[in-house]
């Protein structure tokens, strides 16, 4: 494999487990149902369901979720209750905003509720509610629980990756920063640029049905060009042959620039947010996630 100079210091080599080479060989369409007319609200509704149901929703039986309301927002809820050294994390699933849930994100957020409370976010989707229903929900959910002074860490994949960043970044200016941001693959910026999908195809479709008429270098909806000074800790992993790895490195660049602890953790022989999967790189990945953000509990500013 020739490596990239730019990336060579954040990429991750090993050994392929037997488990990836099985999926890689059996890997089907990322979105397995062709897409409907998405101005028809109808038809959305079945194909997200219909999706959803073929991405699965395998909980973990020692680690269940139970339905909570929090700040309004319908959220799943897991893991040890939170205390001074039980950080609470709040999730948003990916899925391209219109598709995915935290029902589906389960395989993820079941991981990280082992050693984490966490708030898995069934925030608003588009066509019926674009950009930034999304957003506002989370942070009405983030809100709320700082509102009790839980101790919160932001986390999320694909574009759930850019709501988290953007709910950090809008939260550290109002001076209720978390004490940890996590990223599974991060879509971070909506502009035309490096790792940005082609116009036409079914990704940019449903950022474009998200972001509405919306300027999209507003920097809610493209963190990459926010203000990032005042961040707390983030860490950033992704498959070192996607498109979004170089938003990735670029934002890594941008983040230490401005004082920022930012770790980019490419990982060699990977796929968009196989932290879905049933594989050891999925275990090792969320397991290094949730030690990220446990060793930000009890550092200045975080009790």
């Amino acid at each position: 494999m020739s490596v990239d100079p730019a990336i060579a210091p954040f990429l991750r080599q090993h050994q392929l487990s037997p488990e990836a080479a099985a999926y890689q060989a059996r890997r089907a369409p990322s979105v397995p149902i062709q897409m409907p007319d998405l101005s028809d609200h109808a038809e959305v509704a079945r194909w997200r369901g219909e999706t959803n149901a073929l991405w699965g929703e395998e909980d973990d039986p020692q680690v269940t979720h139970g339905h909570e309301v929090i700040g309004g927002v319908e959220c799943l809820v897991a893991g040890p209750p939170p205390d001074a050294s039980v950080p609470t994390v709040v999730y948003a699933h990916g899925g391209g905003y219109v598709l995915g849930s935290a029902a589906v994100a389960i395989p993820i957020t079941a991981r990280l509720a082992r050693t984490a409370h966490l708030v898995s976010v069934d925030y608003r989707q588009p066509p019926e509610h674009a950009f930034p229903a999304a957003l506002d929900d989370v942070l009405a959910v983030y809100r709320a629980l700082a509102a009790s002074g839980t101790l919160l860490a932001l986390a999320g994949d694909s574009a759930g990756g850019t709501l988290a960043l953007s709910a950090a970044i809008i939260a550290a200016a109002e001076s209720v920063p978390p004490i940890a941001i996590v990223l599974f693959s991060p879509l971070l910026d909506h502009v035309a640029g490096p790792g940005r999908p082609s116009s036409g195809d079914d990704e940019r479709s449903l950022i474009d049905c998200y972001t509405g008429d919306a300027d999209p270098a507003d920097p809610r909806l493209s963190p990459l060009r926010a203000q990032l000074r005042g961040l707390p800790r983030v860490l950033i992993q992704a498959a070192a042959d996607e498109p979004l790895a170089s938003q990735a490195r670029e934002f890594q660049r941008r983040a230490t620039s401005a004082g920022v602890d930012a770790t980019l953790d490419l990982w060699e022989g990977m796929w968009h947010t196989w932290h879905y999967h049933a594989l050891p790189e999925a275990d090792q990945a969320l397991a290094e996630a949730a030690e990220f953000i446990h060793t930000a509990v009890g550092q200045p500013g975080t009790t």
